[in-house]
């Protein structure tokens, strides 16, 4: 029985590592990018309240996050939104759900994507409380358990994409949104890695 199963075990790890060898490989891949960083110091969005940022520093407000308490009287519940918008020549990255994906440290960051789309003007539900009638309170969202995740942002020049990500965790029992880093690229039409 024993050998049986470090049989299958050692095929199924080295599945594994190598799986994971090839993630960090496609990462370390990349060439090394200038991109340009802003340190967020752990920003905090309550319900309410709002941030604005200006990813590539030229003054202009890029993206805001901000909340949105919206009331359903035909489910009879309410629900306490989170929420990212992109701006004009800002584009958040968006499914058919308008949900944008949560990436991971080394994750690369490109112009195509399977499912996903580049928005101009758009505004995505990152987490949201729903809050019913009667009952418990409960959470749903892709960004609802982040935890110095990555959402990806491209920002439009002269009509050509610059790369980069914002580094989010959420804290659903503070019922608050936390913002860390932000980063762009300083190249036009290059991929580039989450967090790096």
């Amino acid at each position: 029985m024993m050998k049986a199963l470090k049989a299958l075990i050692v095929p199924l790890w080295l599945i594994t590592l190598a799986a994971v060898a090839c993630m960090k490989k496609a990462a370390e891949e990349l060439p090394q990018v200038q991109m340009r960083y802003t340190n967020l110091q752990n920003q905090e969005v309550k319900a309410n309240e709002y941030y604005h940022l200006d990813i590539d520093g030229n003054g202009t407000v890029d993206y805001t996050f901000h909340t949105y308490l919206v009331g359903d009287p035909i489910l009879r519940h309410d629900r306490k939104q989170f929420l990212v918008s992109s701006k004009i020549e800002t584009n958040l990255l968006t499914n058919e759900n308008d949900e944008s994906p949560l990436l991971y440290n080394g994750d690369v960051i490109r112009a195509k994507w399977d499912s996903y789309n580049w928005f101009e003007v758009s505004s995505i539900v990152l987490a949201e409380q729903i809050i019913p009638e009667t009952g418990k309170n409960t959470w749903r969202g892709l960004w609802k358990s982040a935890k110095h995740n990555f959402l990806p942002v491209q920002v439009l020049r002269g009509g050509a994409p610059y790369h980069g990500w914002i580094e989010i965790s959420f804290d659903t029992v503070n019922q608050k949104l936390v913002l860390h880093k932000a980063a762009i690229s300083m190249e036009a039409n290059v991929e580039v890695a989450a967090g790096n």
